[in-house]
């Protein structure tokens, strides 16, 4: 039962440190996060059955004693508290650091190079600022063949709805962030489109994108972190028409990198309009489009596995809203969603996942329906960036974290231009839509710089504030216990009691009543026979003297009939008081 306990108080300990339930206040969850662990070590500290005689206090405990260990604990949780609010940003700064100096080819600035070249790092700066697990290294994107995949809670761009409308539009649709795209499929590794790069400058306030015939139009503000390796990508919602900046840098086709960040806290936010707009929104046959390169149709090299995936794709039919449909269906009925992915070490990951092992994450089915899409004649490409999101209705402001990164095929279609084919299941791990409670607090908008942001850290501010001064005030009280409570010496018959931590034996213990009601008591640190010699005792106490020394020194047994005879013999001495 004690183990179960504390199974149970580890594991409950771990779940609110690690943020469950979401709707909880942090103070909470920390504060009962400490209950649940302080329990577990106790529980732990505490053997099943005595293995030796235990150390007994000498005395009860106070009023004073509860407050001490009260005041303590108290001490420990603003500790916690404190320590969890201010530092998990430190620590993934400083393994940023250590990452930065031991792997630099992933974060230099190569400005003028080609896209294939370049760190094409993501709208928040690739593992410098996210550690995330799809925006790892420069340019190029490998199917992962055996890691397991842990993606990271925090959070990483917001999303603020120009209006309530645009928020309704939002929350009627699937939500998808694009930070780039990669067109090139080689070796199971996904690449950008080899390209010139180009500046974009603005026309009046804002850069003018051609306007797209279909999609709900919605505009809203996206706020992130810049990447401090001065390559930051912008992130805006797929079919952009219009984004409220002087210039752009294009590096590849639907990539843009930001001009340099000129904010104080290092952060951009600027205000874009888009045409929201997916596959399942297509009502009428599908046409494919006249291919915009003829890289959004190659097929793998390899003839054995393009010929496996043209029959495969030949069994969906032509290329009709049906063949997609049936396509997206076949994928999910036989392929598991799992981000602890085993695929064989010598062999190509596509073909791992497609004809063998059939599990993997969003990465492995976006590329399966890139190329099943191609070798059905209809022009694809793969994007990269987040989708889902966490709305709070108060602020109006949806939340993207790490863990909602995704990755998706966008394919070309006459009429309707590039539009969203999503194909991974929809109980994926790594992020879903999700609707926030009515008294769920946003995460910390630290690094955005909005109103909303700074309204947030002055709701905690005063909770941190008040978590300090607290701990400082117990840190004080405990060390004021520990004062009244210092220790004293021992003197007389409390030193005597404190100088033997064991029980001694009943017979003993019965000896230095005796002494004591004739006057003699045994002083500190004395032994039997020592006393024996320094008093006038009774005779039998030359048996005791032999006893005792023979059990407590000696091989010889206890004897319970001896004890008993002089333990008779010892209350019949201490009644003959002189």
């Amino acid at each position: 039962m004690r183990s179960l306990l504390l199974i149970l108080s580890i594991i409950a300990g771990y779940a609110l440190l690690r943020g469950w339930p979401g709707n909880w206040h942090p103070i909470m969850r920390v504060c009962l996060a400490v209950s649940a662990l302080v329990l577990a070590f106790a529980l732990w500290g505490r053997p099943e059955k005595p293995t030796s005689t235990l150390a007994r206090s000498a005395r009860k405990p106070r009023p004073l004693d509860y407050l001490t260990v009260g005041i303590a604990v108290l001490l420990v949780e603003c500790f916690f508290l404190v320590f969890l609010s201010l530092a998990p940003s430190k620590s993934e700064n400083l393994a940023l650091d250590l990452d930065e100096s031991l792997h630099p080819e992933i974060y230099r600035d190569d400005s003028d190079s080609l896209p294939s070249e370049e760190s094409t790092t993501p709208g928040l700066g690739g593992n410098r600022v996210t550690s995330n697990w799809l925006f790892s290294g420069p340019g190029s994107r490998s199917l992962n063949k055996s890691d397991k995949v842990i993606p990271s809670n925090r959070p990483e761009v917001y999303l603020f709805p120009n209006t309530k409308t645009d928020a309704q539009s939002l929350l009627l649709t699937d939500r998808f962030l694009r930070s780039f795209t990669l067109a090139t499929y080689s070796n199971g590794s996904w690449s950008p489109q080899a390209a010139i790069p180009k500046t974009l400058r603005a026309t009046g306030e804002a850069i003018i994108f051609p306007e797209h015939k279909t999609g709900t139009k919605v505009t809203y503000d996206i706020s992130h972190q810049a990447n401090p390796g001065g390559q930051t990508l912008a992130v805006t919602l797929p079919k952009l028409t219009s984004i409220k900046l002087p210039s752009l840098r294009e590096t590849a086709p639907a990539t843009f990198r930001l001009p340099t960040n000129t904010s104080e806290k290092n952060t951009f936010r600027y205000q874009a309009t888009s045409n929201l707009f997916t596959f399942d929104q297509i009502i009428s046959p599908i046409t494919p489009g006249t291919s915009p390169s003829p890289e959004y149709l190659v097929l793998p090299e390899d003839a054995a596995l393009r010929e496996r995936i043209q029959t495969l794709a030949s069994t969906f039919g032509p290329p009709s809203t049906q063949s997609l449909v049936k396509l997206r269906k076949y994928l999910h009925e036989r392929y598991t969603y799992s981000l602890d992915v085993n695929l064989p070490e010598n062999a190509d990951p596509l073909s791992s996942f497609l004809f063998q092992t059939r599990t993997g994450y969003c990465t492995h089915f976006a590329t399966a329906t890139a190329i099943l899409t191609r070798a059905m004649g209809i022009p694809s490409r793969i994007a990269f960036g987040w989708s889902g999101g966490r709305y709070f209705q108060g602020p109006n402001l949806f939340v993207f974290r790490a863990r909602e990164a995704h990755a998706w095929t966008e394919i070309f279609l006459a009429d309707h231009g590039w539009v969203i084919f999503e194909t991974t299941p929809a109980t994926r791990e790594e992020g879903a839509p999700s609707l926030a409670d009515s008294d769920e607090p946003p995460p910390l908008l630290d690094p955005i710089n909005s109103p909303e942001t700074e309204a947030a850290d002055s709701d905690l501010a005063p909770l941190l504030k008040v978590a300090t001064l607290a701990g400082i005030a117990s840190a004080l009280a405990l060390l004021v216990a520990l004062f009244l409570r210092r220790p004293t010496t021992p003197s007389g018959e409390q030193s005597a009691a404190l100088s033997i931590l064991p029980d001694p034996p009943n017979y003993l213990t019965a000896f230095r009543r005796a002494c004591t009601a004739h006057g003699h008591p045994i002083p500190p640190g004395r032994t039997l026979r020592a006393h024996l010699e320094k008093i006038t005792a009774p005779p039998f106490t030359s048996d005791l003297l032999h006893y005792h020394y023979a059990v407590q020194y000696g091989d010889a047994p206890r004897n319970k009939a001896t004890e008993k005879k002089l333990l008779s013999q010892l209350r019949i001495w201490e009644k003959e008081i002189p």
